[in-house]
Order: structure tokens, then C-alpha cells, then sequence
């Protein structure tokens, strides 16, 4: 019903305000929907299929509030108020559905579909009943055979309808996405490279200034990038593999002797990486245990990988907690054994999936230049050299 409400409020341009004044989201206890108080905490019938929780009106209410904003916003300030985060394809579907664009959201249960159809034949049948049988209806029902006529009477649907169906879908949000993550970083690319051979105003050279300072070639001038390993048992590389695997392109079983005898519960393993993307070797440090190690904001910002076995808990005590704003900014890894199932949440993290073949291991090799590939080609979008 609520959900209903505030599609309706937002079609007709009506007056919507948090309650009590000048409160944020987080804060708030209802909403005042054209002088109808609602409360926040009601259930709205949109299921959010990450996790199958009926969504309340604070979370719903959010997403529309950051129908203009892109992901990266919406995800940041969710973490900020502690509001539930609404994942892209549904968030899109909402949106398009508050805003009047779609007529039907596939998240809503039926009963609130229901509730919105019923009120809609009820606002039909009330202005029918008003306005009385019309001249047309009369002469329709004066003539029995005009009556037979026009009861097999078919709309006529013109090509541009038959190919675009009846749901009409708003792709303003599409758009928006491609403007911040692919228009926008391409041009601030083009503006770079042009500086580099010629001269440029103070403006651009502020820019360019700004955007050096939080690359990863200023953060990493002096330190060593950072690896976090999944400390879960079930991970398939572990402190006691990387450096065999990553630097030796040999991958050995996790229960293996070589763990217990080479990097045996090591705090920390380094590993060099000659790079040819980069020209020059790369050290890295790899750690499993961000509680110990992780006294610095610093090393947070250093943080170039993180491999993940797809459990949430991992990610407790990380700066950036919610896998999905955690996997925007590093390079996300989940290594599996070939032929696997890979998990459902996995694949909407942004992770780059690795098969491990059980038993040919002449294939160690290849697996690990493709994984090292994909991270020196993230780390130099990010401006490392």
C-alpha cells in the first residue's frame, strides 16, 4: 500500500516530506505523502532478491532519492545511514516504476500488484458511474446488429507497438551510469595524454595535479602494494600457496606439505612480480589478517586485490564492508576448482572468476600470467606505472 502511495504522490508531482522536518533518512520515522503520514517502517511488498527481504519504505524511499545520482553515490550514502542497498538491475526496475515509466515491477509481490489494480478498477468504475451512459453507448444499444459489429471489434496495433510491446522501460538511469564510468573517465584519460605533450592552462593542470595525487603511482611511490587472502579454510589460495603460485606459477594443494614448511603461518609473504606491462619488478605483500596488520588508514589505500571464497563475514572489519562498494575500488578475485559451481552472490560482486584445474597442473601457469594480466591492467587504470 505504501509503495503505491509514493508511486502515485511522485506521478502527480504531489508534496512529499520526511517526518519530523528537516530530518535525513536515517533519522526519520515517516513520510507525509500530500498530508498523509506514512511510516517508514512499513513493508511495501518489494522483495529484494539478494537476500528475499520484503523491503521497507526507508530503503524504497532512498533509491528515489538517489534517482539522479549514480551507483557510486547511492551506495556510499546508504553505507553512511545505514539504509539497505537496492542492487543496480532492481534498483533500475524500482526507479523506472516510481517514476511512472513502467507499469508493473517484477520485484513487488502480487499482493501489492493487486492492491494498485484494484484501485485503479475502482477509480475507472466511480467515473464511469458519474458520468452515465454516453450518447455513443445509446446509439450503440438502439442498433442490434452496430452492437454485434462492434462487439468483434479488434484494436489495430501498428508495427512501432507490436515491436515494443505494452512496457514501456526507462533507460535515463543507463545513461546516467555511462556518462560517470564511461564518458567521463575517457575524457579525463584524453585530457591527460594531451598535457603530456603539450602545454596546458592552470585550470587542467590543477586537474591534473588533483587526480595524481590520489592515483595509485603517488600512493605506491614508496610502498608495496597489498594482497588480502581469504583466511577461510575453504580457500583454495592460502598464505601458505601465493608465492609458489603467483610468483612460481605452481599451484599446491592447500592441505600440501610445502605449506607447513615453506610460508607456515607467516603473517605476511611478499612477492616479486617482473612485470613487462610495467617494466621493472613489483613487490607485493599479501596478508590474510587485516585486524593485525591494518594499523594505518594507509594501508587501506594500498590495497590493489582482494580473493574472496564469497562469504560476507570476510569483509566485517574492512574500511569499505559492503562487497559491492569493496569491489568498485580494488580488483576482486574468486579462485575455484574447474568444473564448479560458482556461487550466486559472486557473480554480482564484480569478481573475476579463476578456474584452477585439479589435476592438470601444466596449466598453473597460464591460469597465473591471466590472473597477474588482469590485475596489472586494473592497477594501470588506476594510474600505477
Amino acid at each position: 500500500m505504501s509503495i503505491v502511495l509514493l508511486r502515485t504522490a511522485i506521478k502527480e508531482k504531489k508534496a512529499v516530506s520526511l517526518i519530523p522536518e528537516g530530518s535525513n533518512i536515517s533519522s526519520a520515522t515517516g513520510l507525509l505523502i500530500d498530508g498523509k503520514e506514512i511510516s517508514l517502517d512499513d513493508e511495501t511488498g518489494f522483495i529484494n532478491q539478494e537476500d528475499g527481504v520484503n523491503e521497507k519504505l526507508r530503503a524504497i524511499y532512498q533509491c528515489w532519492l538517489h534517482h539522479e545520482s549514480n551507483t557510486t553515490d547511492y551506495l556510499a550514502d546508504c553505507e553512511e545511514k545505514k539504509v539497505p542497498v537496492i542492487s543496480f538491475m532492481e534498483r533500475t526496475e524500482l526507479l523506472s516504476y516510481l517514476s511512472g515509466a513502467s507499469e508493473t515491477c517484477q520485484y513487488l509481490t502480487h499482493g501489492e500488484k493487486r492492491k494498485e489494480e484494484q484501485d485503479k478498477k475502482e477509480t475507472t468504475s466511480k467515473s464511469a458511474e458519474s458520468g452515465g451512459d454516453s450518447k455513443r453507448q445509446k446509439i450503440i444499444d438502439a442498433d442490434p446488429f452496430l452492437k454485434l459489429v462492434l462487439g468483434n471489434e479488434r484494436e489495430a496495433v501498428d508495427h512501432n507497438k507490436a515491436l515494443r510491446g505494452t512496457k514501456l522501460t526507462d533507460f535515463s538511469n543507463v545513461a546516467k551510469e555511462c556518462e560517470y564510468k564511461i564518458i567521463r573517465p575517457a575524457k579525463r584519460g584524453a585530457a591527460a595524454a594531451s598535457a603530456s605533450k603539450s602545454s596546458r592552462s592552470h585550470r587542467h593542470g590543477d586537474e591534473s595535479r588533483s587526480d595524481d595525487l590520489h592515483s595509485l603511482a603517488n600512493i605506491l611511490k614508496k610502498k608495496d602494494p597489498i594482497v588480502i587472502l581469504s583466511p577461510s579454510t575453504s580457500a583454495l589460495i592460502t598464505m601458505g600457496n601465493v608465492k609458489s603460485f603467483l610468483q612460481d606459477g605452481k599451484f599446491v594443494e592447500p592441505g600440501a606439505g610445502i605449506n607447513k614448511t615453506v610460508n607456515g603461518g607467516a603473517d605476511i609473504v611478499k612477492v616479486v612480480r617482473n612485470s613487462k606491462r610495467f617494466g621493472k619488478k613489483v613487490k607485493f605483500v599479501v596478508v590474510n589478517d587485516v585486524d593485525k596488520f591494518f594499523t594505518k588508514p594507509e594501508h587501506w589505500d594500498r590495497v590493489v586485490a582482494v580473493f574472496t571464497t564469497g562469504q560476507e563475514w570476510q569483509f566485517k572489519n574492512y574500511r569499505d564492508s559492503l562487497p559491492n562498494v569493496l569491489f568498485q575500488k580494488v580488483k576482486g578475485y574468486y579462485i575455484h576448482y574447474n568444473g564448479d559451481p560458482v556461487p550466486e552472490n559472486i557473480q554480482k560482486w564484480n569478481l573475476e572468476v579463476i578456474p584452477i584445474e585439479r589435476t592438470r597442473r601444466f596449466k598453473d601457469r597460464q591460469t597465473s600470467e591471466y590472473l597477474w594480466e588482469t590485475l596489472e591492467k586494473f592497477m594501470a587504470s588506476r594510474g600505477y606505472k
